[in-house]
């Protein structure tokens, strides 16, 4: 596959100037206002902990009340599922452009929200997860982290008669997408086992679809190491996340990076101490700034 593109919580968030997933402090006060009886009701000492460092406040969460996890984590996968792109989202501009160019390539990313799968097929294009497209109006969605639609059906459990530790604590099975609104909402009200979608904590540990996750990384290293071109948009660097950057790393793909001027000099940093020798295009700005370079860089005229 020559062509490579990596969305973060950064392309997502610029996207569209509304109606798209907070970044930040501000994630964490959504989620407050979202489910008030979650997690707006943690105790100050563990809430102050995401002030500044989302995953932070996840450490402390699964070091005091690692039970709450697989509750709260259903919570976000909620607060997740509501968001749908508009005609004019970035996501859906680049679905028309692709499909317009007959372009070929795959796509990965690391949120949880259904933003791209859903202009992707807004658009005419089958998103098919796990295995190369068969068919010309298809392309590869890579999800290393999940996704807050996707269930493990191997196990059931009932919301009100079941706890269990979101960390140590893992399901398997095989996993079902569920898109349907009203049957997304009785499975996430009901079914104590959260979506196959990875904790937002350091280590990004998952409690149900474990499967699901190791394939779908190491369905990322293979496409990475296998690429000519790398887009890597709305991406910080964060080096212990070693499943993504490891690939990175090792490619031997040109690389494009956008994600703004400050981490913009904090992948360059990167980008000089583990492949001074290889290609690299730095973007200063952001997603919507840089979209119609980064699609010049891709084969993608916009």
């Amino acid at each position: 596959m020559a062509n490579l593109i990596l969305f973060g919580a950064g392309a997502s968030y610029g996207s569209q100037n509304k109606n798209v997933p907070p970044l930040g402090d501000e994630l964490f006060f959504a989620l407050q206002r979202f489910n008030q009886l979650g997690w707006g009701a943690l105790p100050s000492s563990i809430a102050k902990e995401f002030h500044g460092d989302f995953e932070k406040g996840m450490t402390k969460l699964s070091q005091t009340h690692s039970h709450s996890m697989p509750i709260l984590q259903r919570a976000m996968a909620a607060f997740f599922f509501n968001f749908v792109p508009t005609e004019n989202n970035l996501y859906r501009v680049l679905a028309r452009e692709i499909k317009k160019n007959v372009w070929v390539g795959a796509m990965t990313t690391l949120n949880y929200e259904r933003l791209l799968e859903i202009s992707l097929t807004s658009e005419g294009i089958t998103p098919v997860v796990g295995r190369e497209p068969a068919e010309r109006n298809q392309i590869e969605l890579c999800l290393p982290h999940g996704c807050c639609h996707l269930f493990c059906e191997g196990v059931r459990a009932s919301s009100t008669g079941v706890s269990f530790s979101g960390i140590g604590v893992s399901f398997d099975g095989p996993v079902k997408a569920i898109s349907n609104p009203q049957e997304y909402h009785n499975r996430i009200n009901n079914d104590a086992v959260p979506p196959v979608m990875s904790y937002f904590e350091p280590q990004k540990n998952t409690s149900a679809g474990v499967s699901f996750i190791k394939n779908q990384r190491d369905r990322w290293k293979r496409l990475a190491s296998e690429a000519e071109m790398i887009a890597v948009i709305g991406v910080k660097v964060r080096e212990r996340d070693f499943h993504i950057w490891e690939p990175l790393k090792n490619t031997s793909a040109k690389i494009v990076y956008c994600a703004g001027s400050s981490a913009g000099e904090e992948f360059m940093k990167w980008h000089e101490k583990y492949r001074a020798n290889k290609n690299c295009v730095i973007c200063r700005g952001y997603f919507a700034e840089e979209f119609g370079l980064i699609c010049n860089e891709l084969g993608i005229a916009a």
